[in-house]
């Protein structure tokens, strides 16, 4: 039995601030109970400002690719808060941990791959974008799981430009998906 499943795609203007993320969730809230797959771009602004890092990183410029890291994060870590309060939270660790991620490839010499460094930098955006809505939906009745798209989607290894490649996606999204979307709530 074939389900019907309705996908949304929030692009970086319609998560750029607290009260833009608000207004998503009470999008989703008009189709509730049904069972959603929600997918988000990086906040605002945010893939271009890694951009940035990663030119500064290319550069040889360790200190303002670092420095400009950090604006970033802040700005989420402040988004966080806007959302959720005090960083106590399990999300601020998450973010903490996505962050750390990318300073491991920043303590590295750049790679004379320039798209490598770009995609291990700049898709940092939807991770911790995904992170923050994902925790936020679950402090407003919208019951969430977070999943990361990379254990679903697989790419070959021309990097920028990656090619799906389909049969092994189906396949993970058939054994990842299906248990996920038939759980109830």
């Amino acid at each position: 039995m074939q389900r019907k499943l309705k996908v949304f795609k929030f692009g970086g203007a319609s998560l750029k601030d607290p009260d833009a993320i608000r207004n998503v969730s009470t999008i989703l809230k008009s189709y509730a109970p049904e069972k959603l797959i929600v997918v988000v771009s990086a906040m605002g602004k945010t893939t271009n400002a890694l951009e940035t890092v990663v030119a500064a990183h290319a550069a040889g410029d360790r200190e303002l690719a670092y420095e400009r890291l950090e604006t970033i994060k802040l700005a989420h870590y402040d988004i966080c808060r806007g959302l959720l309060g005090d960083e106590t939270e399990e999300v601020f660790t998450q973010l903490n941990d996505l962050f750390v991620s990318a300073e491991w490839v920043l303590d590295e010499e750049p790679s004379d791959n320039y798209d490598y460094d770009y995609d291990q930098i700049v898709s940092l955006g939807e991770l911790v974008s995904s992170r923050i809505v994902a925790a936020y939906f679950n402090t407003v009745e919208l019951p969430t799981q977070w999943l990361d798209a990379r254990d679903v989607i697989l790419t070959d290894n021309i990097f920028r430009e990656g090619w799906v490649q389909w049969p092994e996606t189906e396949a993970r999204a058939q054994r990842i998906l299906e248990p996920m979307l038939a759980k109830p709530g």
